[in-house]
């Protein structure tokens, strides 16, 4: 009875680690093609398993690319909830780091958002907890705020926040990391306290 236990642990756990490695796989390859480029192939070779073995875990391309989506979504929610309210300077480290990790990718699944329609609903959870995080993490600074101007500082904090001006700095810009580091902090100073200089 113990080792029928332990076997079935062991093949749970080997199971698990298998996803893992079929979503990290899937994750890599839709970063580097667009997804209708992508096949089940591709994913079984750069996971090392069978189109089967995916088959089996996930039933077809489109349900691994969802889930895929949501595991993308939960790690990024992890990271996130490490930064503390109020820390502005840790804010701004977490979104570098989370930008410059799965940047690139998230804007090429964005690009991709009106063709396929399993991609929406995946990218407003991701937007919908953007939100939420600076409403968090910035809490401290949007509630010194009057009523009427709360709402109008969280919609910009979004905005500076976004993946999309990472995009417009980094990529369109040029800017090195520690520029973009730098302009992000400042802009999100500058609307928290707008009479600092």
């Amino acid at each position: 009875m113990p080792n029928r236990k332990y076997r079935n642990t062991a093949q749970a756990e080997i199971a698990a680690l298998t996803r893992q490695r079929i979503i990290q796989a899937a994750l890599t390859l839709f970063a580097e093609q667009w997804i209708d480029a992508v096949t089940l192939d591709q994913v079984a070779e750069r996971a090392g398993v069978t189109v089967q073995t995916i088959l089996r875990h996930f039933g077809s391309k489109e349900s691994l690319g969802v889930q895929a989506g949501r595991a993308a979504n939960d790690a990024a929610i992890n990271q996130r909830a490490e930064v503390t309210a109020g820390d502005i300077p840790g804010a701004v480290d977490n979104l570098v780091q989370h930008y410059e990790a799965v940047g690139d990718r998230v804007l090429r699944l964005l690009a991709q958002e009106e063709r396929f329609h399993q991609l929406q609903g995946i990218l407003q959870e991701g937007r919908i907890a953007h939100q939420h995080w600076v409403q968090r993490v910035f809490a401290p600074l949007i509630d010194r705020q009057k009523p009427d101007q709360r709402e109008r500082l969280t919609a910009q904090l979004v905005a500076v926040c976004d993946v999309y001006i990472w995009k417009l700095l980094r990529r369109n810009m040029g800017f090195s990391v520690e520029q973009y580091q730098a302009t992000l902090h400042e802009m999100v100073v500058k609307l928290a306290n707008p009479t600092e200089t």
